[in-house]
């Protein structure tokens, strides 16, 4: 990685969501196109509505359903992080990353990680200021399945720790998302008023126990897969509308494609990756790029994972 100023960013903040299993499969494959179309619509509606606006594109995974990490390593390095003896061999390295990067330029650096429930050795090569496992977010609700925590509930935690506190530095948030993690199920319903889910009861009761009824299908994981990708477009689409004033950019890419009982046989390794911002001269930058004005990206990959930190860091830099 090169030297940026970031000049475009004018401080803001800027968040990273990786989308657990979030792969091209949602738009190759006609019914999950179809299941998710309506909250796709409705994320477009938001942006627009809150004055943003959103290009997207395809990039190219280093992994195929799962091994996250690898993904994690390549967008925060910009190297090729595509086994898992690379990435073991590159946490004992020191290595430039997008932490530093941004650090440079005034920014906190948080990483948040609702998944996170040991000891971390990787956050020391990566350099974050805070880390927000398990423990730090707290979560107090009813746990739905193996990850426990809903990522609406992660981001609200970390809205309240570090977005509304004043006199604070621009944020570099870095979210990997837990809730689309196969098996998909139980999926949390989304929850419209935020202010709830640190109450005693953070979910309608009638809801909740809907949510917690439905296992997953394991010869067909179609139906949980795309519910648990609605809930997640609900929930961004909500922050966006909750904080309208926020001039934030939001970078929100998929890990992986999902294991191939999903996406099928020979599906292809490429991800989405969708840029939601105000600032035009940023979005237009993109779409000189390859990216397309909207949710929908066209069909071939415009780079790759390891590529995309360097091309980003252009746009946001004069």
């Amino acid at each position: 990685m090169g030297n940026f100023n970031l000049a475009r960013l004018e401080q803001n903040d800027i968040f990273i969501e990786f989308i657990e299993s979030y792969g091209a499969t949602v738009f190759d494959n006609e019914t999950f196109a179809n299941d998710l179309r309506p909250a796709l619509k409705n994320l477009e509606s938001q942006v627009e509505k809150t004055g943003r606006r959103i290009v997207s594109a395809f990039i190219q995974s280093p992994t195929f359903g799962g091994n996250s990490w690898l993904s994690h390593a390549s967008f925060m390095t910009g190297l090729n992080v595509d086994h898992l003896a690379t990435y073991n061999l590159l946490m004992t390295q020191s290595r430039t990353t997008l932490t530093d990067k941004f650090r440079a330029q005034g920014y906190r650096s948080v990483a948040l990680m609702p998944g996170l429930r040991a000891d971390w050795p990787e956050g020391t090569f990566y350099g974050f200021d805070d880390i927000y496992g398990e423990q730090e977010i707290n979560y107090q609700g009813p746990d739905f399945g193996w990850w426990r925590i809903p990522d609406q509930y992660s981001l609200h935690r970390f809205h309240q720790l570090e977005v509304i506190p004043p006199s604070r530095q621009p944020l570099f948030l870095f979210f990997t998302a837990i809730t689309p993690h196969m098996p998909f199920r139980p999926t949390p319903p989304y929850q419209p008023d935020w202010n709830k889910l640190d109450s005693e009861q953070p979910f309608e009761q009638e809801k909740l126990l809907q949510s917690l009824s439905l296992m997953p299908e394991w010869t067909n994981l179609g139906p949980s897969y795309t519910g648990t990708l609605n809930y997640t477009f609900d929930y961004i689409s909500g922050y966006l509308a909750n904080s309208y004033e926020a001039n934030l950019t939001w970078v929100l890419l998929g890990d992986h494609q999902p294991v191939a009982s999903v996406s099928g046989i020979e599906a292809r390794w490429d991800v989405p990756i969708h840029i939601i911002s105000r600032n035009d001269e940023i979005i237009d930058s993109l779409i000189a790029l390859g990216f397309t004005e909207g949710i929908q990206p066209e069909p071939q990959p415009i780079t790759t994972m390891h590529e995309i930190p360097s091309l980003l860091l252009g746009v946001f830099s004069r």
